[in-house]
């Protein structure tokens, strides 16, 4: 979900960890302790530095180091509550995939189980792990109330099982109903060269189907672009069958090996797209909570080094997301990334238990570790003083980088100690 195996070899090798002595933690300035991550507590007093963070915007970003952090998810889901209740947030678009997640809401208000939709089309780290059933039991009791929180999704890879058994079936009823054909054996082709990237970056079509493949969806891009993008039940929407065909496009490049480049950037860039097509045309106006991964909603990570201040080459060359999403929507963005110092997390990869690295002295970490918080929020868009200055932290699978954070991120959430996702 987050980034190839292949890859974690190759940033590892950049994370040896300092061993220079530091000074004692001075007081953190912007940190604001958090007294709980319990979702049923709605005592949200302690909450109340992120609303003043958060301010005006109508994008909230919330990210995670890993797929894996009980500790992250039970967070996450409190902060989620208090967005909605008390500051007006109405959409939680999941890293998950565009059409899946639609699929799943459409099914959930025409009457389907929430909790059952989501098993095997949202992402299964987040539909089955027993951390997440606060979310979803929350998300289930306020369907049919005045004020739903709707889920979406962004993900530009489809995984799902919707996507794998309806998408087809729903986007072949539109074009009828549009009166838009392709040829029965160029559609039939491409439906299942589709599927079956769907189902594997392994899959490789034959030359002769690429080129029928790539010709049908030159055909799709240029007859969807054309279409009037007026809101519309999204099996009936052109502009969502536009960002639809534009996936399919963006992982079959990546899967099949075709992408000059940092290959991530490319998934990336088509979730940033989804993501503002769904700010923009779906929910204008709506205020969106965004659950992804801390490196997909990093608002930058170019200037990242390894932990002995060398540059790491996959950062220096991937765009995230968040790059995207924060120059489009400027101020109106915040990102949220979450970091810990002790534990374990549960590795998505292969269902394994995980140590989070101990906390280096003087690190973003070891600092508010030093200071003692349990969970803290830090608000980086007022950061001065030393908190501008280049530091250790962590961005992702608790890896070690150097850098100026507040150019990361918006804000830190701190967890001193993480407990992996139950299953």
């Amino acid at each position: 979900m987050l980034i190839r195996k292949s890859f974690r070899p190759l940033l590892l090798a950049f994370a040896l960890y300092s061993q220079a002595a530091t000074a004692q933690a001075p007081n953190i300035p912007n940190a604001a302790e958090i007294r709980s991550i319990d979702p049923s507590d709605d005592r949200y007093a302690d909450l109340e530095p992120l609303r003043t963070a958060i301010g005006r915007s109508r994008i909230v970003m919330l990210g995670e180091q890993t797929h894996g952090e009980a500790t992250t998810f039970l967070a996450k889901t409190r902060l989620i509550k208090f967005l909605h209740e008390k500051m007006g947030f109405e959409v939680l678009a999941f890293e998950s995939g565009l059409y899946d997640c639609a699929r799943i809401w459409d099914n959930t208000i025409k009457g389907g189980d929430y909790s059952k939709e989501i098993i095997g089309s949202l992402f299964f780290m987040w539909a089955t792990g027993k951390q997440m059933q606060p979310l979803h039991d929350y998300v289930k009791a306020n369907v049919k109330s005045a004020t739903p929180l709707v889920v979406t999704g962004f993900e530009s890879q489809h995984s799902g099982e919707f996507a794998k058994k309806q998408l087809f079936t729903d986007f072949g009823q539109f074009l009828r109903q549009k009166h838009l054909s392709l040829p029965d054996s160029s559609w039939e082709l491409f439906h299942r060269v589709s599927v079956a990237t769907f189902a594997s970056n392994a899959y490789r079509p034959t030359a002769a189907e690429q080129a029928t493949f790539f010709r049908v969806l030159h055909q799709l891009k240029s007859v969807l672009a054309k279409q009037p993008d007026k809101p519309a039940h999204f099996t009936a929407s052109p502009g969502f069958w536009l960002k639809v065909t534009e996936s399919i496009a963006s992982q079959a490049l990546r899967y099949w090996g075709l992408v000059n480049g940092n290959e991530l950037s490319v998934r990336d860039r088509q979730m940033a797209d989804n993501l503002i097509w769904l700010a923009e045309k779906v929910f204008p106006g709506k205020k969106i909570i965004v659950w992804a991964h801390n490196i997909h909603i990093a608002k930058n990570t170019s200037q990242l080094n390894d932990a002995n201040d060398k540059p790491v080459p996959f950062l220096q060359t991937y765009v995230p997301m968040g790059v995207t999403v924060s120059k489009r929507f400027g101020k109106a963005a915040y990102a949220v990334g979450f970091s810990g110092s002790a534990g374990t997390y549960t590795d998505f990869t292969n269902n394994q238990t995980a140590n989070v690295p101990q906390a280096v002295p003087g690190s973003v970490e070891g600092q508010l570790d030093a200071a003692g918080y349990a969970q803290a929020f830090t608000d980086y868009r007022t950061a001065k003083g030393w908190l501008l200055q280049k530091q250790q932290g962590t961005l992702f699978d608790f890896i070690p980088q150097r850098g100026i954070w507040p150019t990361v991120f918006d804000g830190l959430f701190y967890i001193h100690t993480s407990t992996p996702v139950d299953r």
